[in-house]
């Protein structure tokens, strides 16, 4: 994974936790590091998506509130052969 330039921080952690880290790094082959760049990547949100509507999101509300479908009404459009 490419995160861009890097930047060194220090950061306190408790030893057992600093040893867990190391060895799933071993575990994993990869630095700790890494481990930690992946760890926050998989907590912080995705500035890619930040802000941005999937095209789901960016079609509700385009209608009248009370618009409404039958059952089926909506997979017949979608899903027409």
């Amino acid at each position: 994974m490419y995160y861009g330039g890097m930047k060194s921080i220090t950061i306190t952690i408790p030893e057992k936790l600093d040893a867990e880290a190391a060895a799933e790094a071993r575990r994993r082959g990869i630095s700790k590091s890494e481990l930690i760049r992946r760890g926050l990547a998989a907590v912080l949100p995705e500035k890619s998506t930040a802000g941005v509507l999937s095209p789901w999101q960016e079609l509700a509300g385009f209608a009248p509130h009370n618009l409404t479908a039958d059952p089926g009404e909506i997979d017949e459009v979608v899903y027409r052969p």
